[in-house]
């Protein structure tokens, strides 16, 4: 039997990190500006429910709040973490061409994300509302259900449409 060190494995590791890093790197950042959005919509949607008894306009003061939240500080973090691609390393200048592919191949994804994850969550907190859910527990369940969907399709897209690679 073939033994495996602590070496090969520390290897393999970071392998795979390194093959994946933007994939990983674009999943934290959609962790973290998703949690922020996530945040802020449970506060709005607690107290839009103290002010108001309807559902839709819960729905949609929640789901707006929650995603321009997270839009800001994703577009932040992404830029922090992929600024290195289309900058030029002697000169420091911005490579407007790779900015512009980059650019378009993220809206692109971002857009589905976005539809699928917001579409999903505004659909279920008014179900969730009308069967009885407070506002924070709607808000709090239809995240957790359009977030798991949305990542999977948009790891899917990113994939699909090679945006981390120089392919078009």
């Amino acid at each position: 039997m073939r033994r495996i060190t602590r070496k090969k494995i520390k290897g393999l590791f970071t392998n795979a990190y390194e093959k994946y890093y933007n994939t990983i790197s674009l999943n934290k950042n959609l962790l973290i500006s998703g949690s922020a959005g996530f945040l802020s919509s449970i506060i709005v949607a607690h107290y839009v429910a103290e002010f108001s008894t309807n559902f839709l306009l819960n729905s949609a003061i929640t789901v707006i709040t929650g995603f321009l939240t997270y839009k800001v500080i994703f577009a932040i973090l992404f830029h922090i973490d992929n600024k290195r691609n289309y900058t030029k390393r002697l000169t420091g200048k911005i490579n407007f061409p790779e900015l512009r592919r980059i650019l378009i191949k993220m809206i692109f994804a971002s857009t589905i994300f976005d539809t699928v994850n917001n579409i999903t969550r505004f659909l279920l907190i008014i179900q969730l509302l009308e069967i009885g859910y407070s506002a924070i527990m709607a808000a709090t369940l239809s995240s957790l259900v359009a977030s798991i969907l949305s990542y999977a399709v948009i790891n899917l897209v990113v994939k699909y449409i090679h945006l981390f690679t120089k392919k078009i």
